[in-house]
């Protein structure tokens, strides 16, 4: 028998993912929005691995920021500080690729 990880990560929410959120919510995105919730368990345990293709973004200088695909318009955005243990969920409405200036995105 496998012993249930546990949470070794917490998280930090951006204004803009709260609001990414509430969008899904408002136009009804209830398995978008459930698809999330899994991703985020997955997450806590090992932000690198899991569901949704978990990819490290290029682009961001020494920011260690990765992506999962929820659908094939939206990404969950997220920056990992493992040092202190923390993920930041920095998006989660479209695809971070049509965002013009990544710097300044998130």
């Amino acid at each position: 028998m496998i012993p249930n990880q546990e949470k070794i990560y917490s998280f930090e929410e951006t204004k803009m993912f709260s609001d990414h959120l509430e969008k899904h919510s408002k136009n009804g995105q209830l398995k978008l929005i459930e698809k999330i919730i899994s991703f985020l368990s997955e997450i806590e345990k090992d932000p690198k691995k899991g569901t949704g293709k978990p990819e490290a973004l290029k682009g961001y200088g020494e920011r260690d920021v990765w992506s999962r695909r929820i659908n094939d318009k939206h990404r969950l955005v997220y920056e990992i500080f493992a040092e202190m243990k923390i993920v930041k969920l920095l998006a989660a409405y479209g695809h971070y690729a049509e965002k013009k200036d990544k710097n300044k995105a998130f």
